[in-house]
């Protein structure tokens, strides 16, 4: 017989993300959230960065001062595991490309060579010797910068398009393509920049948190007739300092069912119960706990008649609907009840 092969897991499923969530009972202010916990079925947890993230409620543990809550694994969490730093500034400078319509540059080796790193990219997510680059940002909005200069402008002008091209999709990109077909081929507009002489253009834009990748730096030039412009740089700066989505952190986490005032609500499985007994103005309680006979051991008491209250309602006893249908009796006079 063989050997097994290396961890083969035998059956196993393993889902990557949280599994379990554990809260206190107690916020920040004090404030006891046992109730809304206790019957909670999902939970939304609002993280600095990409706001609120749903996780569905399978099991609930009450233990001690908190609870233990088994929800659905989500893979979507504050940042992605490959993520480290994600500030990054790439230049070609000096360079020179003549774009004439719907001409187009890919900034590689092997068509108008590469751009040089000259800023961020600590963690190392452009490779400089292939300027292939890996597109995975973190799960925060990043302010990206497009920057070109410009030379031997003619005609009316038109629009520079910043792009990021997938390495799959570069081959179709160079030869050129409809412009309806970005989607398409997984193409990303970092920015458009408006081109209407010599000289410096830039334009800015937020991205929003994305996966992708491998990828080249790319641009396009979009005009009409005879216009042609010539590149004299092109700088590309990604941040993800500036832009952070801000969550207001005086409401962490959102229960549902999540209503402003739970006391009070239909949630409330226990709302109108008492908590605190009515004793009787009348009646007293009669105590038989330890006797074991017909004498009850406060017999004195209530024959002074000051024996402990029984815990009753008065208005049941004195209301004629409710003694008359049980001790005093009724009669039905109508004529005609029996036909």
């Amino acid at each position: 017989m063989s050997a097994p092969p290396d961890n083969p897991n035998y059956g196993q499923t393993f889902t990557k993300g949280i599994k379990y969530i554990k809260i206190h009972k107690l916020d920040k202010e004090g404030i006891n959230y046992d109730s809304q916990l206790g019957i909670a079925d999902n939970i939304i947890i609002n993280y600095p960065d990409i706001g609120g993230v749903q996780y569905d409620i399978l099991t609930t543990q009450q233990q001690g001062d908190h609870y233990l809550m088994g929800v659905v694994p989500s893979e979507i969490t504050s940042s992605f595991n490959e993520i480290k730093d994600f500030d990054l500034t790439v230049v070609k400078n000096p360079m020179s490309k003549t774009l004439n319509p719907f001409d187009v540059v890919v900034f590689n080796d092997d068509n108008d060579g590469g751009l040089i790193v000259v800023g961020g990219n600590n963690g190392g997510f452009y490779d400089d010797p292939t300027d292939v680059y890996t597109f995975n940002t973190p799960n925060i909005e990043v302010s990206v910068t497009s920057s070109i200069n410009v030379s031997n402008f003619t005609g009316l002008g038109g629009t520079y398009f910043s792009l990021l091209v997938p390495s799959s999709s570069i081959d179709e990109f160079i030869e050129g393509f409809p412009l309806d077909q970005f989607q398409q081929l997984g193409i990303q507009v970092l920015n458009t920049i408006t081109v209407n002489g010599n000289g410096p253009a830039s334009a800015q834009s937020l991205l929003a948190p994305t996966s992708g990748g491998p990828c080249f730096f790319a641009g396009m030039y979009v005009a009409f007739g005879s216009n042609q412009i010539t590149l004299v740089y092109a700088i590309e700066e990604i941040n993800q300092s500036e832009t952070a989505t801000t969550v207001d952190s005086t409401v962490l986490i959102n229960i549902n069912p999540s209503i402003s005032n739970f006391e009070y609500s239909d949630y409330n499985a226990i709302l109108g119960n008492t908590m605190i007994p009515q004793f009787s103005q009348i009646y007293q309680d009669v105590d038989y706990t330890s006797t074991g006979g017909f004498i009850p051991i406060n017999f004195d008491l209530i024959v002074s008649g000051s024996a402990v209250r029984a815990s009753v309602q008065d208005s049941n006893y004195s209301q004629a609907g409710w003694s008359n249908g049980r001790y005093n009796g009724s009669k039905v006079s109508s004529i005609d009840f029996n036909q």
